[in-house]
């Protein structure tokens, strides 16, 4: 057979078989060319497979319901942890989300002091878990330029938008390290209308809510389904669940935050406290004190009653409590008994304070609670020991209520001395207050003045405030461990009505109750209105 016979049963020109053999310097004959005119058969196939497949993924990509929620838009710095998969499969997995779980015993995803933050550490996408888990440090954040306080503040809002290059990228990345909770386990998304959710349990979105710092805006339940609203601290919280379809909760950030924040970009935030405060549970830290609180009551005359291990046989926030992890036998309860034929302070022991308290119907304080002298010792002792915060609370009612009214005569007694005394705290160092995050110019015209006008103002609905004054508190009894800040005696104090100096002690004590004013209800039988697990969209 000729060469030229060869080349033709590959319908490969000769030509082109003769340039590729001396390109290779091989001598041009009948082996050679059949060679040659395989692999160039070879080649030709390969190349039309490939551009069948590209097709193929192409208008399975068109197919794919995850097509518009595989993008870094979508999940944010989770759209570097998915699967890698061979580029041969044409049908993809579904993408991978983060095993979010929080409850009082184990904290959040196993971490209990967190760090929140209004401006997200990383990248987040338009998932609100991708959110909140940029939102939710493991530890304070660290910056590479720790000596540059501007620097670190910017870096730190420049995270937020930034996902590639940038100036302070290097200071974002290392703020942002604290955020990733790359340690967690992941799962499939799962498909609801246009989001791709993770599956929540309602014990973790209530704990989310109340480390927020959430309280009710709007709530809904008829014939359609239920609805709720809540605002937080942190962004803005829509819960839905259709009649016969599955519930999903949703989170924005606020979108009024930006660089020009003039308080720390983080603060500490502990989960087992704000569970306690929302389940209407005080537990002192160094004492055998653990005690729950009854519910807000109907019009009428009550004594509270001190039960030793009586919270399991409340119905207050002990289902809350229990759900959370914590146990209720080991809690006393104060209950209110109803006195029928009470009438009139008159028929009151001499012993005893009468307090009066919102109903739980009109709010209109048309309750009258008898404490004798022992239940007295007891919220003196629940006030002492009232955990420390930076933020207000989302708490109990009925425990929120009982403690303003037992301590609201001494805090008044002392309302203008504690603002007095914060104000010129802040006036004699302003200096050190830059360290820890706060803006110079902020401290040096503001924030004294922010802090004693909250202090008189007796109550309020402002997380910021209540980070102002908590910060100045801090400064003015210097370095007191935050155990130390959770367990005072100044309410328990024989000669606590005629203290005229405030004492460190006495200024803690104020504070938290100060924070106690500024605090915020929240319904604590939230989750009788709640499936057992939640998409989070």
């Amino acid at each position: 057979m000729s060469d030229n016979t060869a080349a033709s049963i590959y319908k490969v020109p000769t030509g082109l078989i003769r340039r590729l053999l001396e390109r290779l310097k091989l001598p041009f004959g009948m082996d050679q060319a059949n060679l040659a005119a395989a692999w160039l058969s070879f080649a030709a196939t390969a190349a039309g497979l490939g551009g069948l497949i590209s097709q193929a993924r192409a208008i399975n990509d068109q197919l794919d319901p995850y097509h518009a929620n595989r993008t870094a838009e979508y999940l944010g710095v989770w759209f570097q942890r998915q699967q890698r998969f061979s580029w041969w499969r044409i049908a993809k997995p579904p993408p991978l989300g983060p095993v979010i779980a929080a409850s009082m015993a184990d904290g959040f995803c196993g971490v209990n002091t967190i760090y929140l933050m209004q401006i997200p550490a990383s990248p987040t996408g338009r998932a609100g878990w991708s959110t909140i888990l940029a939102m939710f440090n493991q530890e304070a954040p660290v910056f590479s330029s720790a000596g540059d306080g501007d620097a670190a503040e910017k870096a730190l809002s420049l995270s937020a938008v930034t996902t590639r290059g940038g100036d302070g990228r290097a200071d974002a990345d290392a703020a942002a390290g604290s955020a990733s909770w790359i340690h967690l386990d992941r799962k499939p998304l799962k498909r609801h209308q246009d989001h791709a959710c993770i599956v929540i349990s309602r014990t973790t979105l209530i704990t989310m809510l109340v480390v927020t710092n959430g309280r009710p805006v709007f709530q809904y339940s008829d014939a359609s389904g239920f609805r709720a609203g809540y605002a937080s601290y942190c962004g803005q919280w829509y819960i839905t669940w259709p009649i016969g379809q599955e519930a999903i909760v949703k989170f924005a950030a606020h979108d009024s935050i930006c660089a020009t924040e003039v308080l720390p970009r983080s603060f500490a935030q502990r989960v087992d406290r704000c569970g306690q405060l929302v389940s209407g549970v005080i537990i002192s830290p160094t004492s055998s004190l653990a005690v729950g609180f009854p519910g807000r009551k109907a019009a009428g005359t009550y004594r509270l009653e001190h039960a030793v291990k009586g919270f399991q046989g409340a119905h207050s926030g002990r289902h809350l409590y229990s759900m959370m992890g914590g146990r209720s036998f080991k809690v006393d309860f104060l209950s209110a008994r109803t006195l029928e034929d009470v009438d009139g302070v008159g028929d009151v022991a001499a012993d005893a304070l009468v307090l009066e308290l919102p109903n739980k119907d009109d709010g209109k304080r048309t309750v009258r609670m008898i404490v004798p002298p022992h239940e007295q010792a007891i919220l003196a002792q629940a006030l002492d020991s009232l955990p420390w915060t930076n933020l207000s609370w989302s708490m109990h009612r009925g425990l929120r209520d009982i403690l303003l009214a037992y301590g609201k005569p001494i805090m008044d007694a002392h309302r203008s001395t504690l603002a007095s005394l914060l104000k010129t705290t802040v006036e004699a160092h302003p200096d050190v207050f830059r360290p820890r995050g706060w803006d110079p110019e902020f401290v040096r015209h503001n924030m004294g003045h922010m802090a004693a006008s909250a202090i008189l103002a007796g109550s309020g609905n402002s997380g910021d405030l209540v980070r102002v004054v908590s910060d100045v508190a801090v400064k003015y009894v210097g370095d007191w461990d935050v155990g130390r800040l959770d367990e005072v005696v100044f309410w328990r104090r024989p000669d606590v009505k005629e203290v005229r100096e405030l004492d460190p002690q006495a200024v803690v004590a104020l504070t938290k109750f100060f924070v106690l004013e500024w605090s915020q209800e929240f319904d604590y039988q939230l989750y009788h209105h709640l499936p057992i697990s939640l998409y989070f969209g």
